[in-house]
């Protein structure tokens, strides 16, 4: 089955997978709100490169492909936001129009902070580097520098050191579906930063952190992930994952039903990352899973656990090894 939001909010319904939820609809909404803009402003190119990216993003959400996620949005919404600033900065002086040291400092620094987001996501994505809390600092700084230079535009005509407006902004400004468009700029732009925060610090889960890492050893082409059952109402039955993850509970709906009072109806989802040669368990029970030294995985969040692990459904009573 092909993970995306929707079986996800219905099988795992985490913290993590609800707020995903929560963020994809957002999305949608700001790619709702840049067509708008788009039809009333007359085919305006910032709503058309805002729509256009809104809805890449919404699809690649949808799928739940949050390295590229986290990728794309930096690589191509921060294109848009640096064009969009450097226009309120080269239009005005093109037309004889002046800029307070102020602006040029601020757009140089955000052009500077955008510039080494991009590269360490790349970095990030592509190599055994981790640098997740790095790109997460340098992202919410970059956002808040990004809305103090918004601020700065709008208030230009009250603040006398931001000389940032000039006379073809404010004829934008009065233009159809300007605002709307605006709005729809600034919900990408606090969903991106909150996407980023809430996958390295947060409870969205960062498991599949890496697009590509050279080097890794992926499991053996011959290799069938599954469970084999050492005691309980499985044992010594082995029950292969078939390139799906295994839901796990006492509920009828489970995959693996196991009758037990410390088994929970859903009480985890059992899944194999190939590109990583690690199962990964998602604990959603009362009881847990546990490892065979006495360890329990922890609760909401996927947890990777070698091959050949005994782990504990609920109680030692039933015990599975990951082949």
């Amino acid at each position: 089955m092909i993970d995306n939001i929707f079986t996800a909010l219905v099988k795992e319904k985490t913290p993590g997978v609800i707020l995903e939820f929560i963020l994809w609809c957002t999305v949608c909404l700001a790619a709702l709100l840049s067509l708008i803009a788009l039809a009333m402003g007359g085919g305006n190119v910032t709503w058309i490169l805002l729509m256009l990216f809104s809805v890449g993003l919404a699809v690649l959400m949808a799928f739940r492909l949050k390295p590229v996620v986290l990728l794309y949005s930096v690589g191509t919404f921060y294109f848009i936001m640096l064009l969009v600033h450097y226009l309120c900065l080269s239009i005005g002086h093109y037309g004889g129009e002046s800029h307070s040291p102020l602006n040029i400092v601020l757009f140089i620094l955000a052009l500077m902070l955008s510039l080494a987001i991009v590269t360490c996501a790349f970095i990030q994505a592509f190599s055994r580097f981790r640098l997740g809390t790095v790109l997460t600092i340098l992202v919410l700084c970059d956002t808040a520098l990004i809305m103090l230079l918004q601020i700065l535009m709008y208030t230009a005509e009250y603040v006398v050191l931001a000389s940032y407006l000039n006379s073809n902004h404010k004829m934008w400004m009065n233009y159809r579906g300007y605002w709307i468009g605006t709005v729809s700029f600034w919900i990408l732009l606090a969903v991106t930063a909150v996407f980023y925060a809430c996958f390295y610090w947060g409870p969205i889960d960062n498991r599949k952190e890496k697009i590509y890492v050279p080097g890794q050893r992926p499991a053996a082409a011959g290799f069938t992930p599954g469970l084999q059952g050492l005691c309980g109402n499985y044992a010594g039955r082995t029950i292969y994952l078939q390139g799906r993850s295994l839901t796990v509970g006492s509920g009828e709906g489970a995959d693996v039903v196991i009758p037990d009072g410390y088994v929970s109806n859903m009480h985890c989802q059992i899944g194999f990352n190939r590109s990583t040669g690690f199962y990964e368990i998602l604990d959603q029970s009362s009881n847990g899973i546990w490892l065979s030294d006495g360890t329990r995985l922890p609760r909401g969040v996927y947890s990777s656990v070698r091959r050949g692990s005994a782990i504990s459904v609920g109680s030692n009573a039933q015990q599975f090894r990951l082949l």
